[in-house]
């Protein structure tokens, strides 16, 4: 009888043993764009036990930072899932200045796919990650263990498509066009057959139909105008005028679509239902192109990020009944995260503004065509650097470095500029510091431009229109990180961490080596 209990003993150590060491089945990365991270302390009444509080109070945080200027949705997805910077990995921008091919080339744009969706015509172009330089950890999910699934879900491309890298399963991201799911050709040849059957189910028209007020709000639908804290925004009326189901991405019903079809994808495609571990990548945002319509302590913000919450609650739930707690990890990080506007600023009588390229470059050709006679002496820029027409430069048997030094003593003149510094000087020195290690970071020498900038705190980038995004960046380098889930213990950091420390952290908890293309060090 001892021998017997004996045995049993050791069975039951053995078995309890092996499920403390059971790595995670899967993960979910949750990347939220725009986001103000203050606000989880200004709204932290309005939030609820099982959403943002979740993971805030339950998990690991961390301060991290991303260690590179100008932050950009696209961009920092790229960083998140590569552990690389964006000098490595390729992605410098949103686009940038090929100059092989003497035009603007976007992150994502391809030539080689068409559009997957209702759509679907062979001469209309998709997206691709042919671009990205790296590996991202999909990528290397898929090497070590073919079995693995990779998903990505976003409401626009760029941050699908560099969420899930190279090797996704599939990449979703939002028609514009129809309201409906959409993804490439570089996936496969045709959506999945529950995808095209959910398309039919999708809410984009009721959403649109509904309108936007506050939650509290939904209750008394006769509110139609903004009064104190109520508000309402005909979101059918916008649609009618702009005929595009984009305006859906400037209303918080985004991240709701988002939710849903992450709820589905997990069911049919089994996600984390089993020991091959696998990724889903969600991109979440706040007002997306609008976000600068508000100020930070607003009416409607406070709303998106109360509809989060609720949206990041019914997640968890969903994945605690399916996945079931303790198989499954989280993690929550914010990319482009929100800035104080000058309009935020002026109310405590800061000198701020904003800073228009436009008016700057124009300024600028007009300067150089005095010093070095006509001609076009820039061929493209955007809101942190210029281009150079090189070509032209030594055609006149100048010195291009002579020219950026000139384009840079222009710049620094112009109020709002902070710091300016050449491609010359971030190609033969290393500075191991200050704003000019952040610029380094984030300069491809292949990709970036002759001549970039920065501004100061207190100001910001004017955009081209409201729905301008290749001018738009954010100059928020440190971001909080939130850890839940298994294999993670609960606690706070106590230094500042490198968002390149991600990657190695998830591998750990997944029970892979950590590639050996990253360079940062598991948290």
């Amino acid at each position: 009888m001892r021998k017997i209990l004996l045995s049993l003993s050791i069975v039951i150590c053995a078995c309890g043993w092996t499920r403390g060491e059971e790595k995670s089945r899967l993960v979910v990365g949750i990347v939220v764009s725009h986001f103000y991270p203050e606000w989880l302390e200004m709204f932290h009444k309005d939030l609820t036990e099982g959403g943002l509080k979740r993971l805030v109070s339950e998990g690991a945080s961390f301060s991290m930072n991303y260690n590179y200027m100008y932050t950009q949705t696209g961009v920092d997805h790229a960083s998140i899932y590569t552990g690389m910077m964006p000098a490595d990995h390729g992605i410098v921008g949103t686009a940038w200045y090929d100059r092989l091919r003497g035009k603007r080339q976007y992150s994502t744009s391809s030539e080689n796919c068409v559009e997957l969706g209702e759509l679907q015509v062979d001469s209309l172009p998709s997206l691709s990650p042919a671009a990205l330089q790296a590996l991202s950890l999909g990528s290397f999910m898929k090497l070590h263990n073919p079995l693995s699934k990779v998903y990505s879900i976003a409401m626009n491309g760029d941050e699908a498509v560099l969420s899930g890298g190279s090797s996704a399963n599939m990449a979703f991201w939002y028609s514009e066009k129809t309201g409906k799911w959409v993804s490439s050709s570089y996936y496969g040849e045709r959506l999945p057959e529950w995808l095209e059957d959910f398309n039919e189910k999708v809410e984009s028209d009721d959403f649109v139909n509904r309108g936007w007020m506050s939650l509290a709000d939904e209750s008394r639908p006769s509110i139609r105008v903004r009064l104190g804290n109520h508000f309402y925004y005909d979101i059918a009326q916008a649609k009618r005028e702009y005929k595009t189901y984009r305006v859906l991405k400037a209303t918080p019903y985004a991240n709701t679509l988002v939710r849903q079809l992450a709820v589905r994808l997990i069911g049919e495609e089994r996600l984390g239902a089993d020991a091959d571990p696998d990724l889903l990548a969600l991109n979440f945002s706040c007002l997306d192109y609008m976000f600068r319509d508000f100020q930070v302590d607003a009416a409607e913000e406070r709303d998106v990020v109360m509809r989060l919450d609720r949206d990041i609650e019914a997640l968890l739930k969903y994945l605690d009944m399916k996945v079931g707690e303790g198989n499954y990890t989280v993690f929550l990080t914010f990319s482009e995260a929100r800035e104080l506007t000058p309009e935020d600023l002026r109310r405590v009588r800061l000198n701020t503004g904003y800073f228009s390229i436009f008016r700057a470059v124009a300024l600028l050709k007009s300067y150089l065509g005095l010093v070095y006679g006509e001609g076009e002496w820039i061929v493209d820029y955007d809101q942190v650097q210029i281009y150079l027409n090189r070509e032209l430069i030594e055609k006149r048997g100048m010195e291009l470095k002579e020219v950026q030094d000139r384009v840079a003593d222009f710049l620094i003149e112009f109020e709002g500029v902070a710091k300016v510094v050449t491609a010359y000087s971030l190609t033969h020195a290393t500075f191991p510091e200050g704003m000019s290690q952040l610029m380094q970071n984030a300069f491809s020498r292949k990709r970036s431009g002759d001549v970039l900038f920065c501004l100061h705190p207190t100001w910001m980038p004017e955009l081209r229109d409201v729905e301008d995004t290749y001018f738009r960046y954010s100059k928020r380098y440190r971001v909080p990180l939130y850890l839940w889930g298994n294999g993670v213990k609960a606690g706070k950091g106590a230094e500042v961490c490198q968002m390149i420390d991600l990657l190695p952290t998830l591998c750990r908890i997944m029970g892979l080596p950590i590639p050996y293309t990253s360079i940062g060090t598991p948290l």
